[in-house]
């Protein structure tokens, strides 16, 4: 009896050790670009959070920045171990920061032009002489809108008013209050929205499809971490109830992997995107 005590005893201080050890790792850092707010993020994310740290044992950290240009700018230094960004933000991460893609939503991402149910403008032949909020000018959405504009000869400047705002939630915000005509959003960043923030509004026009938001890893990270990490967002986006909500809020099913195809068709905005930094 004696002798099982002790190796019980043992066995448990084996346990606790190893527990504390883990919980005293460096906590994990992930990086989320600044497409809603600070609190809509955190909100949006929290659940994946609180998995990876059950799962993982150690503190997970979500982590943003004030704006895209600094969000860019710290993944270009490899601040962040994890990062969630936009497409042509990853590719440049890919491309000359050595991060490694792993997984994009299955579904496309597009931009979704808003205007108020209960105003005027019901296409966007209407925007003539109005005003558009779009996100952050380095936003893939604000290209793709403006491409969108100058294909129905809407020349920002011109045909139409720009005005840049922080993030998607902030366009649609000054669209609510009445300061802007039109917003230009990314229909995921969109159906992310609470319900009340989503009423009163209609879409009148969509964007092309780039590839959607994707993962990526610093090149610091090990392979094996890697494939827990990719394993881990796998199973809690298809096995957990809160990451299959978080999928459908986002319009997407399941993540993958993207491919060389995907990355490339990229870089026609990595261009652009780096002309404006």
């Amino acid at each position: 009896m004696f002798k099982r005590f002790n190796l019980l005893a043992l066995l448990m201080a084996f346990a606790a050790s190893a527990i504390a050890q883990q919980k005293h790792q460096p906590p994990l850092e992930i990086g989320v670009f600044p497409y809603l707010s600070t609190r809509a993020l955190l909100s949006t994310y929290q659940p994946l959070q609180r998995f990876l740290e059950q799962k993982l044992q150690r503190p997970v950290h979500l982590v943003t920045a004030p704006d895209m240009r600094t969000f860019v700018e710290r993944t270009q230094e490899g601040a962040y171990t994890f990062v969630v960004t936009a497409p042509h933000f990853a590719r440049l991460a890919q491309m000359e920061a050595a991060y490694h893609p792993l997984l994009s939503a299955n579904r496309n991402l597009t931009g979704a032009l808003l205007t108020r149910k209960d105003g005027r403008i019901r296409s966007i032949e209407d925007l003539r002489g109005k005003i558009v909020a779009t996100p952050d000018d380095l936003a893939i959405i604000s290209l793709l809108g403006l491409e969108l504009l100058k294909r129905n000869d809407l020349m920002p400047g011109k045909g139409v008013t720009i005005q840049t705002m922080p993030t998607h939630s902030a366009a649609v915000i000054s669209l609510q209050n009445g300061t802007v005509d039109a917003a230009l959003v990314a229909l995921t960043a969109f159906l992310q929205m609470t319900s009340e923030q989503r009423a009163g509004l209609s879409i009148i026009a969509q964007t092309p499809e780039v590839p959607s938001v994707m993962h990526l890893a610093s090149p610091k990270v090990s392979a094996e971490e890697v494939q827990t990490f990719v394993n881990l967002l796998q199973q809690f986006t298809e096995h957990t109830p809160e990451g299959k909500q978080f999928m459908v809020n986002s319009g997407c099913q399941w993540l993958r992997a993207p491919t060389e195809q995907e990355l490339r068709s990229l870089d026609p905005y990595v261009e652009i995107l780096k002309a404006n930094l």
